[in-house]
């Protein structure tokens, strides 16, 4: 079991900037995601386990993707709002500092003593330690080793997250965060840390070409070591095969940087790199957390709440939609709702989002379908998809208005040539 600590910035950040319709596509996405789950990363002092902690991390950053957003933003905008000391879990951020506030006030240099610590307060990382560590005019230079024993067990690919949790702790301590943080090795794959945006292929001539472009090279932990004048003690982890990045890999919809140039993946261990300002000092590291933990004890945590209480209370409801192959129709809890073509639409989405948690479509699938469009050319697919959500919203027989089961789920035309699907509860889907 592990502290909910940042699993809770995280579900702050999705409670205050989208709202409870949003999250609750993203916790539908999975049955494992229950109300204790979202219990446990709410509350303070809470526990998870890791695989819990995968499957909520692993959710957000593909819900990010599906919506066309960057999960490297995502996690910029945890560290602003961290900056602005705006609804942070003041009091578990505090209680995890208390064995060091004294180390806090006696330091000389806030932000390498928060270095210093990390092995103390994440014990999930093992054999962590300084590899070197320069002093040249005035800013250290710092490499610092760390490893899973199961790489990939708390989030596939954890790079972004831990440089915004180191980021976050001189901030929360009253002090600017580094000003240079760049990983030099990772255990994440490469092909992990494409995270399912881009495919690599291997050539004969031992690179790797992403969108036809040779972005990355195989060379060997040691080659790391080498290029950054470091030194490692188990030799046969420096003979060990990595694939060297030789440009940054973006994902072309989000913006978010897959893949880090210089950067050695699947090494045997990580290692970062800390570039920043020496000697630099907080009067008063306490001083903005303790005003947190102040002022919400008063009203600035209530909106928070409420979002949680209206998430876990939509998660309770559920909706049964029943497709019956004799009619050719669809059900929602027991109420006739559409047949024929626009059935069928409403069916092949729900077989795909009951069967994957898909939410994101495009038109040209169903237009490829001949139960759905049987001229091909002149599929006329887009009425056809006006007539769902007519059905749908209530408003397909203005003479009959009915109240539509949009309070369950809908469809959203959000761009040209796609559309989203948008669960509001629980679903449950069968056929008949």
């Amino acid at each position: 079991m592990l502290s909910n600590l940042f699993l809770q910035l995280t579900h702050i950040e999705l409670l205050i900037s989208y709202p409870v319709k949003d999250i609750l596509s993203l916790v539908k996405r999975d049955p494992r995601i229950d109300v204790k789950m979202l219990n446990d990363i709410y509350f303070e002092d809470s526990f998870v386990d890791e695989s819990s902690h995968r499957l909520m991390m692993n959710s957000v950053v593909s819900w990010l993707y599906d919506r066309g957003e960057n999960p490297d933003a995502f996690v910029q905008h945890i560290i602003d709002r961290c900056a602005t000391f705006e609804a942070i879990p003041a009091r578990s951020v505090l209680r995890s500092y208390l064995p060091y506030i004294s180390q806090f006030y006696a330091t000389e240099d806030v932000r390498q003593l928060c270095l210093d610590i990390i092995p103390k307060r994440y014990t999930l990382l093992k054999s962590p330690k300084f590899l070197r560590r320069d002093l040249v005019d005035g800013y250290r230079k710092e490499f610092f080793s760390f490893r899973f024993d199961t790489p990939g067990a708390l989030v596939t690919n954890p790079m972004r997250w831990f440089n915004g949790l180191v980021q976050i702790g001189p901030i929360l301590l009253n002090t600017h965060p580094y000003e240079c943080m760049e990983f030099k090795a990772s255990q994440t794959s490469f092909v992990e840390a494409l995270e399912n945006r881009a495919t690599a292929e291997k050539r004969d001539d031992e690179c790797v070409y992403v969108n036809g472009r040779k972005v990355a090279v195989y060379a060997t932990f040691g080659d790391c070591i080498a290029d950054n004048g470091l030194e490692w003690d188990v030799e046969a982890e420096k003979k060990m095969s990595c694939v060297k990045a030789l440009e940054d890999v973006i994902d072309e919809k989000t913006g978010s940087v897959l893949v880090h140039k210089d950067c050695y993946y699947g090494a045997p261990a990580s290692i970062v790199y800390f570039d920043y300002k020496a000697n630099v000092v907080a009067p008063e590291p306490f001083n903005k957390l303790m005003s947190a933990v102040v002022k919400q004890e008063f009203d600035s945590w209530a909106p928070i709440q409420k979002a949680q209480e209206q998430l876990l209370e939509a998660m309770n409801d559920s909706v049964t939609i029943v497709y019956y192959k004799s009619d050719d129709s669809i059900s929602v809890n027991n109420k006739h709702l559409m047949r024929n073509v626009p059935a069928r639409i409403l069916r092949n989405l729900l077989r795909e989002y009951t069967a994957t948690g898909r939410e994101e479509y495009e038109n040209r699938e169903f237009k490829r379908d001949p139960a759905i469009c049987m001229d091909p050319l002149r599929p006329n697919f887009e009425s056809r998809l006006n007539r769902v959500i007519a059905h749908i919203n209530g408003s397909d027989d203005p003479s009959r208005p009915t109240e539509g089961v949009k309070k369950f789920f809908e469809i959203e035309r959000h761009r040209r040539g796609g559309f989203r699907f948008v669960p509001k509860c629980k679903i449950i889907f069968h056929e008949e």
